[in-house]
């Protein structure tokens, strides 16, 4: 039996990452009777955080590794993190999307050197990624509005493609994987599924999973929350504001929240639509 694959879902945010390990977790079972291993994403908190323990102390992961590969019937590591690559809309670090992806990226690729490797990065089109992480935002305790967030992001410097070069550089293009967060409109269960195919092409998982859907806040969700989240005092209260808007005024019983305009849309499509399906190859309805 050849030696385990590591296989990792690097993000990006918003796409899907949650499901991906929530159905892990929940799988486990599954997943070893499939020689698979899960790197559960407290551990991965611990192991990578923002990037920062990647970056200062890569020891952490590669020993967590070693310990996990030294199994020979073990078929795939499987690791799934939305902050590898750092946050996202840095622009005091740097003009691209996910500004801090070299460094930590380059730190990542020293780590798995040893190993047979699959990477796989999740992407959404950028309309939707700019509505998406700004809510989230929000429901973390931030209380700017979108107008003033949107006003600090340069939105010509908002491709995908310089993080999948970083990504092909690092690994080879031949190990990455681009995963078009679109399809999640096919059902959780085909995404997930989806998600596997890409992760090792061999694996045909019985995937049939209890839906997870994150809510996110409605337009009535967010005006509570800009009205209130500056006031919050410390992580334990805009935890429970989070969980109080999400329960009572989440996006499944009010209106989304009106964000971008229609002409903002528009201008995105007709500036990343076409390179973000050259990237994904995609065909989506």
């Amino acid at each position: 039996m050849p030696a385990p694959r590591v296989v990792f879902h690097v993000g990006a945010h918003k796409t899907g990452t949650s499901l991906v390990q929530k159905y892990c977790r929940d799988n486990l079972a599954l997943l070893r009777r499939e020689k698979l291993v899960y790197l559960a994403r407290g551990e991965m908190n611990d192991l990578i955080g923002w990037g920062a323990e990647l970056r200062d102390t890569p020891d952490l992961l590669a020993s967590r590794l070693r310990a996990l590969t030294r199994n020979r019937f073990v078929r795939d590591v499987i690791a799934s993190h939305e902050n590898t690559i750092g946050r996202p809309f840095l622009a005091r670090v740097g003009p691209t999307l996910y500004p801090q992806a070299p460094e930590l990226i380059e730190a990542l690729a020293e780590v798995l050197r040893p190993y047979r490797v699959r990477i796989v990065l999740s992407i959404r089109p950028q309309d939707e990624f700019l509505e998406s992480y700004y809510l989230q935002t929000i429901q973390v305790g931030k209380h700017y509005t979108f107008e003033k967030w949107l006003s600090g992001i340069d939105l010509d410097a908002i491709s995908w493609r310089p993080l999948v070069t970083v990504l092909h550089d690092a690994f080879g293009a031949e190990n990455v994987e681009l995963m078009d967060f679109r399809r999640i409109r096919e059902g959780q269960d085909a995404y997930l599924r989806y998600f596997f195919s890409l992760a090792d092409p061999d694996l045909d998982l019985p995937i049939s999973y209890e839906p997870t859907r994150n809510a996110s806040i409605s337009g009535k969700g967010l005006e509570l929350a800009l009205a209130a989240n500056g006031f919050l005092r410390n992580g334990p209260e805009r935890k429970s504001m989070r969980v109080f808007l999400q329960s009572n005024f989440s996006n499944r019983d009010y209106p989304r929240p009106v964000l971008l305009s229609d002409e903002q849309k528009h201008w995105l499509r007709e500036r990343y639509n076409p390179e973000y399906d050259e990237l994904t190859m995609s065909n989506v309805g």
